[in-house]
């Protein structure tokens, strides 16, 4: 049937629409990513001619898997060295850094750690354990960077003396007060108040070692058989450390009593060798519970012109001390090992040799052995260690003294958290007086300690 010239002219362009918009919708299945949507279209199938029959409709394509999306890059490696700092070399802060954790720069970190013990023995009479007293010490400090080169450190500590008559009496004092300078690991310079290096106890302290009782004092003796330092084994100095090889060897090179320009300045240093695990920081410990295997061996020494002085009673008008020159050598050499299922050994022997016509001591023995079961027992490892010292008085006829240590220690958390119950028998020579002559003095304690520290 034949289409009037006006429906024709109808007819033929709504086909001509229908069909585009079937080619459309097909086109818009089978889109291209959008890396490809600048890609030619394909043209659409010309219009049929206009007759009694519909138009066929155009191929529909079959849609093609879109190819998988691409992997992401890897991350980037962490950066070497230490962080960027807040302030730039050579510039000032713009306005006040609030502290942040290390590794920050400027950063800041602070902690405390105290020791508290129970212990059963007579103030008055040492060989009889028929009274109780307390021990109480604590120390808070703090510590920061302000540089990557350039650090500081600060601490305080503080103890009940248990003095007789005065059972409140509380001692208040500073421990490290030093400025940092830290720019290889085989060069650093301390400068301020620290501990005096030249045994294997001053970096370890109380804290660091098994026993509960810092080693070289003997009861009823005042001055320890320690190399010399101030009040808790610190002073007044610069010390030049290092420890190459990552800790394998370490040296400490310290000018100390710079406080006191009425006598002369105390040399003090250290070298020790280490096999099987390095110690590349300034403090150490004297045991590491199990977590590193050690042999080290160190020598120090220790000089001062006319260090030595005499100790003389309090006259009017005062008796000027005769001095004579100070020096000590000393030797140490320790073993720990893990031995698996079979737990962890320990061992421990020093000497000390003190010069001086008026040093208090002439020479030091100490000689440790410990054992730490391999697994937990509850909340904690147990460890056994018995430890004897030896100390011989610089006065003529004198008999040696001795201290002998028997303890039994709960870790919970390594030297972070333990507890420890032990028994100290001790035979000191203590000299002559006006009235009676030199003789040996024998003490006895127990004890219950705690130890607690900021990890």
């Amino acid at each position: 049937m034949r289409l009037t010239p006006f429906v024709r002219r109808i007819a033929v362009p709504l086909t001509v629409l229908g069909t585009v918009l079937v080619g459309s919708a097909a086109a818009a299945q089978t889109a291209s990513p959008p890396d490809a949507a600048s890609a030619e279209a394909p043209a659409s199938p010309p219009p049929a001619e206009a007759s009694g029959a519909s138009p066929e409709p155009p191929p529909v394509e079959t849609p093609q898997p879109r190819p998988p999306p691409l992997a992401p890059p890897p991350p980037a490696a962490a950066p070497v060295g230490p962080p960027p700092s807040l302030i730039p070399d050579g510039e000032a802060p713009k306005g006040p850094i609030p502290p942040t954790p290390a590794p920050g720069i400027p950063n800041i970190d602070y902690g405390a750690r105290l020791r508290a013990a129970i212990k059963l023995q007579d103030p008055a009479r040492p060989q009889r354990m028929d009274d109780i007293g307390q021990q109480l010490d604590a120390d808070m400090y703090m510590s920061g960077q302000v540089h990557r080169y350039f650090k500081w450190q600060a601490s305080i500590t503080l103890s009940y003396t248990g003095t007789a008559g005065a059972s409140n009496s509380i001692t208040v004092q500073p421990l490290d007060v030093l400025a940092r300078f830290e720019p290889l690991p085989e060069f650093n310079i301390y400068l301020g108040r620290m501990l005096v290096m030249a045994d294997r106890f001053a970096p370890s302290g109380p804290w660091g070692m098994d026993e509960f009782f810092f080693p070289g004092f003997f009861a009823m003796v005042g001055p320890p058989a320690l190399p010399k330092a101030g009040p808790t084994g610190r002073d007044l100095g610069v010390n030049v450390w290092g420890a190459p090889l990552k800790g394998f060897t370490k040296y400490y090179l310290g000018v100390f009593n710079m406080n006191d320009p009425a006598s002369n300045p105390l040399l003090s240093g250290r070298v020790q060798v280490n096999l099987l695990n390095g110690e590349p920081n300034f403090y150490h410990r004297t045991t590491y519970f199990g977590t590193k295997d050690l042999i080290s061996a160190g020598l120090g020494g220790q000089y001062q012109k006319a260090g030595s002085v005499q100790p003389v009673p309090v006259t009017v008008p005062p008796t000027v001390p005769k001095t004579d020159d100070y020096k000590l050598i000393t030797g140490d050499l320790t073993f720990e090992k893990n031995i698996g299922d079979a737990g962890t050994v320990s061992a421990i022997g020093t000497y000390t040799r003190f010069f001086g016509q008026y040093q208090p001591w002439k020479d030091f023995w100490l000689g440790s052995l410990g054992y730490m079961l391999p697994k937990p027992i509850g909340i904690g490892k147990p460890r056994v260690t018995l430890r004897y010292q030896r100390g011989m008085s610089m006065a003529a006829g004198a008999d040696p003294s001795s201290m002998i240590d028997a303890q039994l220690s709960y870790n919970i958390a390594a030297w972070f958290a333990r507890v420890a119950v032990g028994y100290r028998r001790g035979d000191t020579w203590l000299p002559g007086t006006m009235t009676a002559p030199g003789a040996m003095h024998a003490s006895n304690m127990l004890y219950f300690g705690v130890t607690l520290a900021d990890p």
